[in-house]
């Protein structure tokens, strides 16, 4: 066998797989975090090079959008007195923070759960170069991805007119400490593939790690309002340098990231202090490529083969009043949503992108409300004024709320600008009819009432995304005393943005389906995805134009009253609305039932 003839490292293997993992894996096996490119069905021609080309500059736009951002901030910091040493360890540790929760869901898919690594196995192709291979595939776009928070070293650098070669020392510097990362990463995967059982059930992995992202994201978004005031970005940035001074938690992170004990010598100290940091950091990478050498050589293939077979699952028998439950005669709205709801909530990638963001998006306002609302009183009970005091003042204010008032008018602007923050979510409903893939084909071979279809595929999402914050709305106009009527008007205006902006994203996704995919993560991930949550903005922006417009007249151009604001902005809803229910529920139907492959 030629396999057994040699299991050395080679260099022109090495090439040749890495470039075949790059080209194929990367669109066929996506990981569901984010990770690989633009996946499905790729159309040629003309139209097929400029969509392709459109994707690159709006993720080049997007890449840049975001560097710039952690720019500015790091600029701040420099502005607040942070020191570039301070701003960079704020960067590694916010890098190891995102590696630890994030990159080992990204390590476990791209190194195991991939469709063509038992092929690669049969090849004359040595096993440790197929690993290798890997390995370099995945730190590559692992080291991609977590250089957009060197952007925030770099922008305090140029707050505090730092010399070129500082720059240089810094991008080097965060390079290694994001290599040595996710080196450590890999160290702790491969044992855990090998050893243990919970890792090889892929959906139970897939929704435990799904939940720790949108969680963190929470974590973030309600410690941002603690950060982002007074002086809270220069003690952020403090506290990370403390975390790298000593103690426990410098011994931590000089595990998980070797790097780290150096880098007060590379970016605050002299030449040849930067230099032999620089020597040291690449010294320890080079230790920790070695341990992971060894480590994989003895347990990854063995990792691999522990995955075969496994997450099978015991089928049960349904029968008595459950099986007359299953086998009930239920309407083709019916049918449809309780299809779309089991899909939702069964698949793990759909879960953690559809049903659990939605459901914890509640849970994230209520935290920011409560952080605000504590920073608030705290502010108050500091200015003499007790909690029942302030709450008093503002129900007072909340009272004067009246049709003829502009505080309404005020109110309502704001409800439209809630909505246009929910058009990142509106890709829930342009994915409805992208969900159901290759068996979109099975359906249309049968006598389906597509009107049907897509009313159920609006419930589901409009439930998850509309229902709970609607009930966060209504507590919160009953605390603040806002009286009943201008309190309908509002929600009114809520549902009337929510249920526009739906539909209209539905139609969308309708009569533009991605119905070509190999795995629901290469639905809701990659360019493609990234492009839908960027054209959700679009799409509430044109649906919140009129409305806003109506309203804008009263508050800023002062052309019309309150009421005619009021009355004609809940008009243009309600007939937008209309439109659209017609648009969803007869074009787009149409279109739907006479799709082909």
């Amino acid at each position: 066998m030629a396999r057994a003839a040699s299991q050395a490292f080679s260099w022109r293997q090495f090439r040749v797989m890495l470039r075949v993992i790059r080209k194929g894996e990367q669109r066929l096996d996506e990981t569901g975090m984010g990770l690989g490119g633009e996946t499905g069905e790729k159309r040629s021609g003309f139209w097929g090079s400029l969509g392709a080309g459109a994707r690159k500059v709006a993720m080049g736009f997007l890449f840049a959008l975001l560097a710039t951002v952690f720019f500015m901030m790091g600029v701040m910091f420099g502005e607040a007195g942070v020191t570039p040493y301070l701003a960079f360890s704020l960067c590694v540790i916010s890098l190891v923070g995102f590696t630890v929760l994030t990159g080992l869901y990204q390590a476990v898919n791209i190194l195991y759960f991939v469709r063509d690594l038992g092929y690669y196995l049969t090849l004359p192709v040595s096993a440790t170069t197929i690993m290798w291979a890997k390995l370099a595939h995945f730190l590559g776009m692992s080291l991609l991805g977590d250089l957009i928070l060197l952007p925030i070293g770099l922008g305090c650098l140029f707050a505090v007119g730092a010399a070129p070669g500082v720059w240089v020392a810094m991008t080097l510097a965060f390079a290694l400490a994001a290599l040595a990362v996710n080196l450590a990463l890999v160290i702790v995967c491969v044992p855990l593939m090998r050893f243990s059982r919970l890792a090889h059930d892929k959906d139970l992995f897939s929704r435990v790690f799904g939940g720790l992202v949108v969680v963190l994201a929470l974590a973030v978004g309600v410690g941002s309002q603690f950060v982002l005031q007074g002086d809270g970005m220069a003690s952020l940035a403090t506290g990370a340098g403390e975390v790298l001074s000593g103690g426990v938690p410098a011994i931590v992170m000089g595990v998980l990231c070797p790097p780290s004990l150096f880098a007060r010598a590379v970016v605050g100290g002299d030449l040849l202090g930067t230099l032999g940091g620089l020597l040291a950091m690449a010294a320890s990478v080079v230790v920790y490529s070695l341990i992971l050498s060894l480590v994989a050589r003895r347990w990854y293939f063995e990792g691999v083969q522990a995955l075969q077979g496994a997450g099978g699952r015991r089928g049960r028998r349904v029968e008595g009043s459950e099986l007359s439950r299953a086998t009930r005669a239920r309407g083709v709205f019916a049918a449809n949503l309780s299809r779309d709801w089991k899909m939702l909530v069964r698949v793990p990638v759909f879960f953690n992108q559809f049903v659990l963001s939605s459901l914890l998006m509640p849970l994230y306002f209520i935290a920011i409300f409560a952080v605000s609302g504590v920073m608030g009183v705290s502010q108050a009970s500091e200015a003499g004024v007790d909690p029942a005091t302030l709450l008093e003042m503002v129900r007072s204010l909340t009272a004067q709320l009246g049709f003829e008032s502009p505080m309404l008018v005020w109110c309502a602007v704001g409800v439209l600008v809630f909505g246009l923050f929910l058009g990142f979510s509106s890709y829930s409903f342009t994915m409805g009819v992208s969900r159901d893939g290759e068996d979109f084909f099975f359906m249309r071979g049968l006598p389906m009432n597509w009107s049907a279809y897509l009313a159920a595929k609006f419930v589901s999402p409009f439930a998850l995304s509309t229902a709970p914050m609607l009930v966060l709305i209504v507590v919160a106009l009953v605390v603040l005393g806002v009286p009943f009527a201008p309190g309908v008007y509002l929600v009114a205006v809520y549902l009337g943005a929510t249920a526009t902006l739906g539909l209209l994203s539905l139609g969308l996704g309708a009569r533009f389906p991605r119905l070509t995919w190999d795995n629901e993560a290469q639905l809701v991930k990659g360019g493609g995805a990234t492009l839908m949550v960027f054209a959700g903005l679009v799409v509430g922006a044109a649906v919140m134009a009129l409305p806003a417009l109506a309203l804008l007249g009263c508050t800023v151009w002062g052309v019309l009253e309150a009421p005619a604001a009021l009355a004609s902005a809940l008009t243009i809803f309600v007939a937008e609305g209309a439109v659209l229910v017609w648009w969803v529920l007869g074009p787009c139907a149409r279109s739907l039932s006479r799709r082909e492959r």
